[in-house]
């Protein structure tokens, strides 16, 4: 065909002028729909993208492993590190607002951390209360963080 572009960017070139060009021959009220749609788009893509590539992490990198056990002076969480690296620089953080700090934990060794121990507002804030339900430890250290769901309290007899 004599009046057809050859190559395939010929072709797309040609089909992107065309395109332009009914584009530019709709109303107002239609280019006004196509923003928006292309704005929403670009939002969605780019949120997407965030959370795929560099958004908060929920992982267990560590080798972090909690237990929440019902005592009789109150909760108590059992944390253990499974990895092979010591942590060091520990901050446990309680249900997004209690704190506790230690300076290192080995690797394989444990610590039993009553839930009394966890300070909100510092080392002088408010002490955690007693029946508080244990349902998250974040974990940070120098190696990395790991943010634990702890499911249920294992009542101890």
């Amino acid at each position: 065909m004599p009046g057809k572009p050859a190559t395939l960017k010929e072709r797309l070139r040609a089909a992107l002028a065309d395109g332009l060009s009914a584009f530019r021959a709709q109303d107002r009220y239609f280019k006004l729909q196509a923003a928006l749609v292309a704005g929403w788009l670009a939002v969605s893509v780019t949120t997407v993208a965030a959370v795929a590539l560099g958004g908060p992490s929920e992982g267990n990198h560590l080798g972090a492993q909690v237990r929440a056990d019902l005592a009789i002076g109150g909760p108590v969480l059992l944390v253990m590190n499974g990895g092979s690296t010591a942590w060091t620089d520990v901050t446990y953080r309680l249900n997004g607002d209690y704190v506790y700090r230690q300076a290192t934990l080995a690797p394989g060794d444990h610590a039993t951390l009553p839930v009394g121990r966890f300070r909100k507002g510092g080392a002088a804030g408010k002490r955690a209360p007693r029946d508080l339900e244990p349902r998250r430890l974040e974990i940070s250290c120098e190696e990395g963080q790991a943010l634990l769901p702890i499911d249920r309290m294992v009542k101890n007899e």
